[in-house]
């Protein structure tokens, strides 16, 4: 999904994989919705010939624009925007035609925070932001499901890395 594995150094291994939460693509959903209401009125109020004729075929091509613009574009976007937790970084992938990723090491982790909204607590998702010691400082993650799992299990790897760098 996020990462292949020849992407991974040696005795790295993947310990999350994650994608935006479905409710990122609500808007888009109601959005078709709406447009799809639409093409249902203008076939049903629509004269089938004369001169009037043609507004069947532009209801079918407004529908089928704003179904791809505003469905299937948004839902490649979310199925290509990956976040991949390994045992030695934070992977973030993005991108349709062109693709851009950002790897933050663990060690670089300064804190793990999320937050969440009332609609986020209903579908169990929630925004995580990630602090890092670099020049673009916090990576925020939105929509991420069962944040506070992820939060938790951030944490552990980030102490763990912490732990081991001491010890060394």
């Amino acid at each position: 999904m996020g990462l292949p594995a020849d992407q991974l150094s040696a005795g790295e291994s993947i310990v999350l994989e994650m994608r935006e939460h479905w409710k990122h693509l609500l808007g888009a959903m109601l959005i078709c919705l709406a447009a799809l209401v639409g093409l249902v009125v203008v076939l049903a109020i629509g004269p089938e010939s004369g001169f009037f004729g043609w507004v069947d075929t532009l209801g079918w091509v407004a529908f089928a624009g704003v179904v791809l613009l505003f469905g299937v574009w948004p839902a490649l976007g979310w199925w290509n925007r990956t976040y991949t937790l390994t045992t030695e970084r934070l992977a973030t992938r993005t991108g349709i035609l062109r693709r851009s990723g950002r790897d933050i090491p663990l060690n670089r982790i300064n804190d793990v925070a999320f937050d969440q909204g009332l609609l986020d607590r209903v579908v169990g998702c929630g925004t995580l932001r990630v602090s890092a010691a670099s020049e673009e400082g916090t990576v925020v993650l939105k929509d991420i499901p069962d944040v506070h799992q992820v939060s938790l299990r951030m944490n552990e790897l980030v102490r763990q890395i912490g732990h081991s760098d001491h010890d060394a």
